[in-house]
């Protein structure tokens, strides 16, 4: 495939404060639905009812998708928000789980309306299914809720934390590790405000999409600071900010890629995957393209502000020692590439070295004709050996200069 970034003259790094401007733009509108809207939290963890039926006839295999659809009508016939569920054996499912939102009024309690709901519910689902029986109905507390929040809240931070001391241990730097943190606050902050926004239900699935999100985020992250760290190594004399910019241009295709790959296969699924799945692979997508703009425009960006920091203060340890500071203020990007560009030798310098090697091979040459052709073999070993000395010296000199 061809690499449409490789070698672009582009400044990105140079350009981090709009990046930083537009996320944090996203956030804050996120934040501010959020706090006026709230989010739309599902059953899972507002609490509600518990209702089984028991269907006259199992449901054939492949044909529970069908059978949910056609139940999830009569339950709206009946103006009843709930969430269904096939239930039973490997080889017989013959029960349906409904569960209910149950909002609590002041004049009436739960259960009073938990009833209200199942003698809605039962002659809609008697009309789609005839010989369908009522089991069992309950209330699902919401102390059970507010503990599966904050699991939910537990599991997301375990999993940054976790992630933050892998890279410290991969990178031996906590500003590596700060960065890809705060690209994943970042991602988690733009999923909890896009649904704010559009008041899709929060529930169980959500922090699943959430952890999947959080895992695919640092893992581009990744293959960023290791093209750095790379570079890092091949170009000594450049600064931070300068490799940084050339690695995101060699890996920004690499991101790109995988990004528009995954979001093909989501956007598959949400249009053609049912209702059941569409709040999962909702999230999934604004993660994915969350997470694939901080990895290139966040993370890599905020390391190299960090660096940054850190060679202003190093050349500032280095002047109050009396030693000359190296240069760490930003080039135009040409200038940058000229800069890091294999230095050419100049045509006199190849014309000087080019004389000096054509003056010791005529001194060679002198010396092996000056050597007497029929003396001694004492006199021509002085002769070979002061030859050889003069050659030895003419290459020190080259190597001098």
């Amino acid at each position: 495939m061809v690499d449409l970034f490789r070698g672009r003259k582009w400044d990105l790094v140079g350009y981090r404060n709009v990046w930083f401007a537009i996320s944090l733009l996203v956030i804050l509108t996120g934040l501010y639905f959020w706090y006026a809207r709230g989010l739309n939290y599902g059953i899972d963890f507002t609490g509600g009812g518990l209702v089984t039926y028991r269907l006259e006839e199992p449901v054939p295999p492949g044909e529970e998708a069908a059978t949910l659809a056609r139940a999830r009508e009569a339950i709206a016939e009946a103006g009843v928000d709930a969430r269904l569920q096939m239930a039973g054996t490997a080889a017989r499912k013959d029960q349906l789980l409904v569960r209910t939102r149950v909002e609590p009024r002041p004049a009436r309690d739960s259960n009073a309306i938990l009833t209200e709901q199942r003698g809605d519910m039962l002659p809609h689902l008697q009309e789609a299914f005839p010989g369908i029986q009522e089991m069992a109905g309950e209330m699902v507390s919401p102390v059970v809720s507010r503990e599966l929040i904050r699991n939910a809240l537990y599991a997301v931070a375990w999993g940054c934390l976790f992630i933050l001391l892998w890279i410290r241990m991969r990178y031996f730097d906590f500003k590596w590790a700060g960065s890809a943190l705060t690209a994943l606050v970042h991602d988690v902050l733009v999923l909890v405000g896009v649904f704010a926004m559009t008041q899709k239900e929060i529930n169980s699935p959500f922090v699943a999409a959430a952890l999947t999100v959080v895992g695919y985020s640092v893992h581009d992250t990744i293959v960023i600071f290791d093209r750095i760290r790379e570079n890092l190594r091949l170009r000594r004399g450049a600064t931070f900010a300068e490799t940084a910019n050339i690695s995101l241009l060699e890996t920004m295709a690499r991101s790109v890629n995988t990004v528009l790959t995954v979001l093909l296969v989501l956007i598959a699924v949400y249009l053609l995957g049912g209702a059941s799945l569409r709040n999962f692979t909702f999230a999934l997508i604004i993660g994915m393209i969350a997470g694939g703009y901080s990895s290139i425009f966040n993370a890599a960006q905020m390391l190299a502000v960090l660096k940054r920091r850190e060679e202003r203060t190093a050349a500032a340890r280095r002047a109050a020692a009396g030693r000359p500071a190296r240069p760490t203020v930003q080039r135009p990007m040409a200038e940058r590439r000229a800069r890091l560009a294999p230095v050419r030798p100049a045509p006199e310098t190849v014309k000087h070295e080019q004389t000096e090697e054509a003056e010791s091979e005529a001194t060679q040459a002198e010396a092996e004709e000056t050597a007497p052709a029929a003396g001694s073999p004492s006199s021509r070993k002085r002769a070979s050996r002061a030859a050889r000395k003069k050659l030895k010296a003419g290459r020190k000199r080259k190597k001098r200069f």
